[in-house]
């Protein structure tokens, strides 16, 4: 029973990740859904969250600016201070897309210490070390704080909101 349930859970979860792709940070996550190419266009569209939208064949393509950094507790001095700027693609195959986000960049939202109000970072100055390696720190404590602010922004999940 106990090993169904773990494999019920593991086939049903999303995945998610942030990796070095030949020296650039970019994220991938897989979700569920049950709709069409064009359904989801128009949900990305009326989220007033992404810009230079388009849909070509069965892929939608665009920019997302501002992303909050969501974070609880103790952050990385430039999570704290900065929202997620990027590109993105996402594919659809069989009842669920990959969304594929890169040229990431924080967007500083203060002028604290060595950050100026507005000014953008790519993420690879953070996550990378001398080797082209991502950080430990990095990899531990920065990546589930990213990958969960990313993830917020592109889910478009509905309840059952049918009374």
């Amino acid at each position: 029973m106990k090993v169904f349930l773990f494999l019920f859970l593991v086939s049903t979860s999303v995945f998610s990740q942030l990796e070095n792709d030949q020296g650039q940070i970019i994220w991938r996550s897989v979700k569920q859904y049950n709709g069409s190419a064009e359904v989801l266009f128009k949900k990305f569209k009326s989220s007033g969250k992404f810009s230079s939208l388009e849909i070509l064949d069965e892929s939608i393509i665009g920019n997302f600016t501002d992303v909050p950094i969501r974070y609880k507790g103790a952050a990385s001095m430039y999570l704290m201070a900065s929202n997620l700027n990027g590109s993105f693609v996402v594919e659809f195959k069989e009842n669920r897309y990959r969304i594929t986000a890169k040229n990431l960049k924080f967007e500083s939202q203060t002028s604290a210490g060595v950050f100026d109000q507005g000014s953008q970072e790519a993420i690879e100055k953070y996550a990378l070390n001398s080797k082209g390696e991502l950080r430990k720190r990095f990899k531990s404590k920065d990546t589930p704080i990213i990958e969960d602010s990313l993830s917020n922004a592109f889910d478009f999940r509905s309840g059952d909101d049918d009374w």
